[in-house]
């Protein structure tokens, strides 16, 4: 088949069904690409990976894609191709793009990491929290305002351990959270309205926590 038909017959996706990945002359994607491709397109994406291979001829054929979809890349080839690249990561691999991401020791973030793992408009999250066991744990949050926060505690293999609205009081929302799979973890955030996390964890719930009020979306 040519390349020219595959590309009348499945466009976009098509396209990235037959592509082998390409990465930055680092090896790796920059962690702003990383964290605004895991909060703006990988919920579309989660559940298309494929793990088949395209070809290299797509990105110039898919800026308009990544554009239409995250408008703040025009201008930026460089983040096109970044945010080109973890795509087609994540269609081949069926698996987030790897960060060299060192994890705190006691589970617990600050806000000079928690800044690196954000865009900077929106305030969209996207923490990877390491590898947990099947257990009880226990999120906090403690925010720079109160706010209304849209959460997910996400694993390696794109299951949902938590997807939840949260409405913080004094600016803490305590969130408790059962895993059932042993893997490795990430955490989202979409706050309302933008707004800064001061300090996270994600720690054994040894006693029950009182849920804060949920809100529906």
């Amino acid at each position: 088949m040519k390349w020219q038909s595959v590309i009348r017959s499945f466009g976009f996706l098509g396209l990235l069904m037959f592509l082998p990945p390409v990465f930055s002359a680092e090896g790796e994607a920059f962690t702003e690409s990383v964290v605004i491709f895991n909060t703006i397109c990988a919920k579309c994406h989660e559940a298309q990976c494929s793990g088949r291979l395209s070809f290299d001829e797509a990105f110039e054929k898919s800026s308009s894609h990544v554009l239409r979809h995250y408008g703040q890349a025009s201008g930026k080839q460089w983040l096109q191709k970044e945010l080109f690249d973890i795509l087609n990561y994540m269609k081949g691999k069926c698996a987030y793009y790897p960060t060299q991401t060192l994890i705190p020791s006691k589970r617990v973030w600050n806000r000079a990491i928690l800044d690196k793992f954000t865009t900077l408009m929106e305030r969209n999250y996207f923490i990877p929290v390491g590898h947990f066991t099947p257990g009880r744990y226990r999120i906090e949050l403690e925010l720079e305002r109160d706010a209304k926060v849209i959460t997910h505690l996400i694993s390696g293999e794109f299951e949902m351990a938590l997807e939840d609205c949260f409405l913080s009081t004094d600016r803490r929302v305590n969130i408790p959270v059962r895993i059932e799979e042993p893997g490795d973890y990430y955490f989202r955030m979409y706050p309302k309205t933008p707004v800064r996390i001061l300090r996270f964890s994600i720690l054994p719930n040894a006693s029950k926590v009182q849920q804060d009020l949920k809100t529906r979306r």
